[in-house]
């Protein structure tokens, strides 16, 4: 498995900027040469650069898993058509209408299950059901509904903020199937998904993240 680090858009928060499946990732326009032939040669995948609702923040607003791509209500007509024209025969795309509309933030998705934001409605739930052809769960994780941002997980591992407990911590290997444990990205932020982007195939880190926190990383994503 291939390990890299990077910036986007000058920023080591990558996992803000994009979102990558085993089938395919979403990224940022405007990416320099080098650094898409590093998410390429990384990730093995297609990669879509794109906007969303005109922003360069596409981790945020979009979730997936290997056959389904969910996007915000309040993604542009033109950006719909280009993402549609560029994913893989075989991913669905969708259209998710919902006042939490950083998708990223609130959802933890998997080929299987997917966790998400306690507020959404029975309807959202029984919605993104369909889009994602997941079990949906709803949760916390320390307290906060924002279970995007403090779970990032891959087929092969689970990284968590720190201050998860081992409960929690067993709670979610047992509705991913897969193990885990609590990581830090880019010199000590808590929050592992904006630090990270990553498939079965690579890992991609932001340009802060220390020699230490790879190879924590790394042991848990590579197993």
């Amino acid at each position: 498995m291939d390990l890299n680090t990077l910036e986007i858009l000058g920023n080591s928060s990558i996992g803000i900027f994009s979102m990558a499946t085993n089938s395919f990732g979403i990224f940022p326009l405007n990416l320099k040469k080098v650094t898409l032939k590093t998410v390429e040669d990384t990730l093995k995948i297609p990669i879509i650069c794109t906007s969303i609702a005109s922003s360069s923040l596409n981790g945020l607003f979009v979730v997936g898993n290997s056959s389904h791509l969910v996007l915000p209500g309040l993604i542009a007509d033109d950006e719909y058509d280009m993402i549609k024209s560029r994913l893989p025969d075989n991913v669905d795309l969708n259209i998710f209408e919902s006042k939490i509309t950083a998708l990223g933030n609130s959802i933890v998705c998997g080929d299987d299950v997917a966790l998400v934001h306690k507020n959404f409605t029975p309807d959202e739930k029984n919605t993104l059901t369909d889009f994602l052809d997941v079990e949906i769960i709803s949760g916390e994780i320390i307290g906060s509904p924002l279970v995007g941002s403090l779970v990032f997980r891959t087929d092969r591992g689970i990284l968590t903020h720190p201050l998860i407990t081992d409960e929690e911590l067993d709670w979610l290997a047992s509705i991913f199937k897969t193990n885990g444990d609590v990581v830090t990205v880019n010199r000590g932020l808590p929050y592992p998904r904006p630090g990270l982007v990553a498939n079965s195939s690579g890992i991609l880190a932001g340009s802060d993240t220390t020699g230490p926190e790879l190879m924590r990383i790394y042991d848990i994503l590579a197993n």
